[in-house]
């Protein structure tokens, strides 16, 4: 923490300076209400240091969050408690937040406007604490911070302060996931049904019809023809589901030209996200690679689970996508998930896709 001296003009040194030149020419002509005047402002001045050099230390704020995590344009709650340890009162105790910049997080105000600056003023009594509520709203996927939070300790005749400034290292991380956005689940499906071409439909068991239901531009073979000549409309048969589909999803956010990254890079990470979300409930085994390498981890990645709790992990992991990272040219990127991939599962792919004259096997999904 730094403590940095805030003064206003009649704290200032030359103000002083000139008043104590003052004191000493009045004094001498012995004009005793001016110099009783001065000397009140120099006790005032002298208590007004004292008071902030007792309360400063005892001040310190804790910082309070109860979810983990918040999507894109989520509002989320948070809470700073201002504890005040000393036995003085602190009056008009300035607290003033700044995000990193308006695109990642933003600050709602009592009149929903979003800005980059927070500012609240309290008054916490001695040996007590001061909750504030702070609405925060992220714009942006990532991880984020507060780029600046200071504490300014007024004294009660105004006359100076004391700026508490805290280093970046001690504010609160904000993880903001991408979206999980409603995509057309029926077209998905027709997409990569009618890629298999195969004798059974998409996560159905064609030998285990269960009803009948509406028609949904399937194609004719799931007619059910006695139950559409009854009841004078088409009717499609209804099959069980089954599991055990495997999938891999590449998703590549480098442009067509290599290193350089597309700019709709954000709208294919949330339709990833939506599509794992969409095979995942479906109880298909799903695996993500993503174009995006770090030192430690080496290519993304995301293994190929059923569980519910394998969506969450994915979230988060493709939370960490920075623009300043490290990305594979497509050519690199597709000669190494393609060998990496379960030899079972199907590639979907979204962004960027393949050479098709060098690669086979794989289904676009989303450019």
């Amino acid at each position: 923490m730094i403590v940095a001296k805030e003064k206003t003009y009649f704290t200032s040194p030359i103000t002083l300076s000139f008043l104590a030149v003052l004191f000493l020419i009045f004094n001498f002509l012995e004009s005793s209400i001016i110099v009783s005047l001065i000397a009140l402002l120099f006790s005032l001045v002298f208590f007004s240091f004292l008071y902030l050099k007792i309360v400063h230390r005892d001040v310190s704020w804790t910082f309070k969050k109860y979810s983990l995590s918040s999507s894109v344009d989520d509002l989320d709650d948070c809470f700073i408690e201002i504890s005040n340890d000393s036995l003085l009162p602190l009056f008009n105790l300035e607290v003033r937040i700044e995000s990193e910049n308006d695109k990642n997080i933003v600050f709602l105000n009592s009149e929903n406007k979003e800005s980059s600056m927070e500012k609240i003023i309290v008054d916490v009594p001695p040996k007590s604490k001061k909750l504030v509520k702070v609405l925060i709203k992220g714009k942006s996927r990532g991880h984020h911070s507060w780029s600046n939070l200071e504490i300014f300790i007024k004294d009660p005749f105004h006359l100076q302060a004391f700026r508490l400034v805290y280093p970046r290292e001690t504010l609160p991380v904000f993880i903001v996931l991408p979206r999980i956005i409603k995509i057309n689940e029926i077209k998905l499906q027709s997409i990569i049904h009618g890629n298999r071409m195969t004798n059974h439909s998409f996560y159905m068991d064609e030998t285990k019809i269960m009803g009948t239901k509406n028609y949904e531009n399937e194609s004719f073979r799931h007619i059910h023809w006695l139950a559409t000549a009854k009841e004078n409309k088409v009717v499609a048969k209804k099959y069980e589901k089954v599991n055990g589909h495997e999938y891999s999803i590449f998703l590549n956010i480098v442009g067509s030209m290599s290193f350089l990254l597309r700019h709709d890079l954000e709208e294919l990470i949330e339709y990833a996200v939506s599509a794992y979300n969409v095979l995942s409930k479906e109880g298909c085994k799903v695996e993500l690679l993503v174009n995006y390498t770090t030192i430690q981890d080496g290519l993304l990645k995301v293994d190929s689970h059923s569980s519910r709790s394998q969506l969450k992990k994915m979230i988060e992991t493709v939370t960490l996508i920075e623009t300043k990272g490290t990305f594979l040219s497509s050519n690199n990127f597709y000669n190494y998930v393609f060998r990496l991939k379960d030899r079972n599962s199907l590639a979907l792919i979204i962004g960027t896709p393949p050479d098709p004259t060098l690669f086979k096997d794989w289904l676009q999904i989303k450019q």
